[in-house]
């Protein structure tokens, strides 16, 4: 029997060398099928291109964890998106429309997307004085938008079917803001936007606000809880076993922060593309998110990532510690 040194000094060089390129060749193939470049990931997103921005999608954390890619619409025609939601099995996201570079408010509308597809299957347009459609929540038919000051609780059928101007309009009062939205059982909750700060998430339950006459304004006081939050929360959702998630996010970072629902109380935090806005779960418990990051009127130094994207909570890799 052979030895492996005299074993290997029985093959021709010119063979050990065939060998090892083609062991070299399938190294790089198994490379490619575990983590795919960014020209191949781009080639599995869902809907319609833009036809502006980079050739690619820039590279995102935790990109194992993220299963399905879907391209906003509406972003050639410069629509920023800002909250999202799901309606049976329909994925909603509204979206204000931006002309400048730094215009943050303008002309609002709800998108209705295809999850299978990326399709847009329908919009409608939030009336005025709505301006940055900053989140959305839904339950029981009901589709609800929070702007900075107003909340539009819309019949979401009737909307879709040109109804939109119908609408439900309520006041958001002193100390409540309406920066992002999210649905829990037999709720909505309004959440605050802030940087220097701890901000709040107040739940209202959907009795104490189909009780309410259009035109009335919503407070704090009327909230049946109020949890704290981070700073730079931009979206949240209430998990099906009831943790609740923040999407943290600014210029070129983002992070997803795992909270008690009852106290606030840090849990766990997972680095994600920046530029998330809103984010709900779906019967499955999988987390759906939105990325305003490559949106068309954004300064040039945000990632390019203006996705809708799905991804599974369980293969999320833990932030390193602060």
């Amino acid at each position: 029997m052979m030895t492996g040194d005299s074993a290997a000094a029985a093959w021709p060089k010119a063979s050990i060398r065939r060998v090892a390129r083609v062991a070299a060749a399938l190294a790089l193939i198994l490379a490619c099928a575990i983590s795919p470049k960014p020209d191949a990931i781009d080639s599995l997103i869902r809907g319609q291109r833009p036809t502006y921005g980079p050739a690619v999608i820039d590279a995102a954390p935790n990109q194992a964890a993220i299963d399905r890619m879907i391209w906003l619409p509406g972003l050639d025609a410069s629509w920023d998106p800002q909250g999202l939601t799901l309606a049976g099995s329909d994925i909603f996201v509204s979206a204000y429309r931006s002309r400048g570079a730094w215009q943050f408010r303008g002309p609002c509308r709800v998108f209705r997307i295809d999850p299978e597809t990326g399709a847009e299957t329908g919009h409608f347009d939030v009336p005025r004085p709505c301006g940055h459609a900053g989140g959305l929540a839904y339950a029981g038919g009901r589709l609800f938008v929070a702007d900075t000051h107003t909340l539009f609780e819309f019949n979401l059928e009737q909307a879709l079917n040109g109804g939109a101007a119908d609408a439900r309009v309520f006041r958001l009062g002193r100390g409540l803001k309406g920066a992002f939205a999210a649905s829990s059982k037999g709720a909505i909750w309004i959440g605050d936007y802030q940087e220097e700060r701890p901000a709040t998430f107040s739940k209202f339950d959907l009795a104490a606000i189909y009780a309410l006459a259009t035109g009335s304004t919503l407070t704090t006081s009327m909230a049946s809880a109020v949890v704290p939050i981070p700073t730079y929360g931009q979206g949240a959702a209430v998990a099906p076993e009831g943790a609740l998630w923040v999407a943290r996010s600014d210029i070129g970072w983002g992070f997803l922060d795992k909270l008690d629902r009852t106290t606030g109380r840090f849990e766990a935090r997972y680095r994600v593309p920046a530029g998330i806005e809103g984010i709900a779960f779906d019967r499955q418990g999988q987390l759906w998110c939105v990325s305003e990051a490559g949106a068309r009127h954004l300064p040039w130094r945000y990632p390019f990532f203006p996705l809708i994207f799905r991804l599974d909570p369980a293969r999320l890799a833990p932030a390193p510690a602060d």
